[in-house]
Order: C-alpha cells, then structure tokens, then sequence
C-alpha cells in the first residue's frame, strides 16, 4: 500500500481504539458480574462500547447494523461471563466476538446478494477523542476520501475487511490482531499483506473507473 492510501486510512483511525490491557478494573467488574450485579456489566459497557461499534462501523459501513452488532456482541458476552476463563483479556475476547459477528454479517450478505454503499456522516461514529472542526473544504474532501476507501473496502473478502480494519482503521498491534483473530503472529502479517495489494488494485481500479463497482 502505498504511503497517500495508508495515510487515508490514518486519518479514519482512532489512535485511542486499541484493545486495552487486562486492568484490576476488569478482573472486579468481570468478578462482580458473576455476582449478578447489573451495574458492573453496564460499566463494562460504557468502557468498550464505542470501541466495538467502531469496529463494526468500519466493517459493515452501516450505523444501524453496527450498532445491531454492537448490542448482540455485549449480550453473548454476557451469556458466556460464566465461561470466561481469562485467558486473554477481557477486551481481546470482546473484540473477538465481535469481528466474528461482522464476519458473519458479511458472508451472510454476500449470500443474499445484499450490498450497503451507505456512506455515514463523521457525527453517526462514536468518537472517543474531540477533534478540531474542519473547514467546509476540508469536510467535503474527508467525506469523499471516506466514501472511496469504505466502498472499495466493502468489495474485499470478509476475513480481509476485518483485518483491515482491525489494523488501519483501529490500529491495533499485530500481536492483538492475532488475538483477537485467532492467527499467529506469521498468519496475521500474511493476510495483512495480501489484503493490502487487493486493497491497493481494486483503489486503483476505482479511481481510474469511479462507477465500476
């Protein structure tokens, strides 16, 4: 990927939206949920929520499918909190859920024949961080800078839009990628390179040809 496509990708990342690492904070409220107290999964909610509807955002390029996933990721970890065992942490495993859950949803399109080209305002994404407000210009490009990289991004194959996004879009390390992926270390750095030079052609594709895809 050249240096201009990978800096458009940056400026739609959350630097921020990195998986966090296990805290005492997690290990009580996960403890406290096992309890059966409501309030310790709602904080457990508020804590990851933005990070998982990013994720699903950037995945499936509709707010109200990501915030469908978003909903179903926390209620299956709430359904598992009992099987939990604390091998990874607790953001690992919601991550992982999670991406599972996009990777379904997409596969499950592609069968149906469904295609989303919804573009979606700065304003519909759950923002961790306050940013400076750009200018007219400086919005009008973003927005279509985000258009060209969301829809070629949706024509990738599902495991390679995850890795996409779980990379560029929230900066994740490669070990976390292989985490939260189940891939080793060699597995993560593979698919990332092939889904970067389909990535790279079908940009170029869409650039030389706006209205093929």
């Amino acid at each position: 990927m050249s240096a201009s496509e990978s800096s458009i990708f940056m400026r739609f990342g959350s630097r921020e939206a990195t998986l966090a690492a296990p805290t005492d904070e997690d290990s009580h409220l996960l403890e406290a949920c096992r309890r059966g107290d409501p309030d310790a999964f709602e904080a457990l909610f508020r804590k990851y929520q933005a990070y998982v509807y990013n994720i699903s955002l950037g995945m499936l390029g509709n707010p109200e499918d990501a915030a469908d996933i978003t909903q179903e990721a926390f209620l299956r970890i709430h359904r598992g909190l009992n099987s939990f065992r604390g091998r990874s942490s607790f953001s690992t495993w919601l991550y992982r859920v999670s991406t599972n859950l996009c990777i379904t949803e997409l596969r499950r399109r592609k069968r149906a024949g469904l295609e989303y080209l919804d573009d979606y305002e700065p304003s519909q994404r759950a923002e961790l961080t306050e940013k400076p407000r750009p200018t007219p210009v400086e919005a009008m490009e973003l927005a279509e800078e985000r258009r060209v990289v969301h829809q070629v991004l949706r024509t990738l194959p599902p495991n390679y839009q995850a890795i996409m996004v779980l990379r560029h879009l929230q900066q994740l390390a490669y070990e976390e990628i292989a985490q939260v992926l189940g891939l080793s270390l060699s597995q993560v750095k593979t698919r990332l390179f092939r889904a970067r030079r389909m990535f790279k052609d079908r940009f170029k594709a869409f650039l030389r040809e706006p209205h093929a895809m």
